[in-house]
């Protein structure tokens, strides 16, 4: 025989009720801490505030190496005082690469200001050009590969690369022709004169000149 349900007067109904919104509000409870706990460990490991400093940037460290690139044809000292003082950092050649200690590039920065804005040398750290705020600076200024395409003389643009760069990065690019030329390279004629016509002087000229001299001083140099 079939046992009678259980009449639940309202009261008992409502008790139920009750303790069924209590369980639901513990669940949810529970859920939503499960769910702040995972966003909090997934924030932690995506974004290290170890290296964040308080604008957002990335810290550097004065013990950092950072790589600097010469675009000078010839020896290019940079030191981190004034007048050569201090730690000297010597490059002989075009695109010589050195490690440098952020610390002294903080003071060489400072001291050889007019180098940097002449395009002498380049910062091949993007961290370090925007902590120094050069972003706009380094959009102007040629990089080592488009020099060497330049210089290369049969790019359809590399006249206009040319003509984008500051008088600075200009000369020294004519004093690497002219220096090849002088060494016996053979380079376009027209590509030469449209150079020239930017210089504002004639660069086979020059060419010339020099070779006459090399030869004086190698002839004097022999009696």
């Amino acid at each position: 025989m079939a046992r009678p349900k259980k009449i639940l007067t309202t009261n008992e109904n409502l008790s139920e009720i009750d303790e069924l919104k209590k369980q639901i509000n513990d669940l949810l409870g529970k859920v939503n801490a499960l769910t702040g706990e995972k966003s909090k460990n997934t924030s932690q490991e995506s974004l290290d505030f170890d290296d964040i400093d308080q604008n957002n940037t990335i810290k550097i460290n004065g013990d950092d190496y950072i790589k600097v690139i010469s675009l000078c044809p010839y020896t290019l000292n940079l030191s981190t005082q004034s007048k050569g003082r201090g730690k000297l950092y010597t490059f002989t050649k075009f695109g010589e690469v050195k490690r440098i200690v952020y610390r002294d590039l903080i003071d060489i920065i400072e001291n050889h200001a007019n180098f940097m804005n002449d395009g002498l040398f380049l910062i091949m750290n993007r961290d370090v050009i925007r902590r120094h705020g050069l972003d706009d600076l380094y959009s102007k200024l040629l990089t080592k590969e488009k020099i060497e395409q330049i210089l290369e003389g049969n790019q359809s643009d590399a006249v206009n690369m040319f003509r984008s760069a500051n008088p600075k990065q200009q000369e020294m690019i004519c004093n690497m022709i002219i220096s090849e030329m002088i060494d016996g390279r053979e380079m376009d004629l027209n590509f030469i004169d449209r150079l020239s016509r930017i210089m504002g002087y004639n660069i086979i000229e020059k060419v010339e000149d020099a070779k006459k001299l090399r030869e004086i001083l190698k002839d004097k140099t022999v009696t």
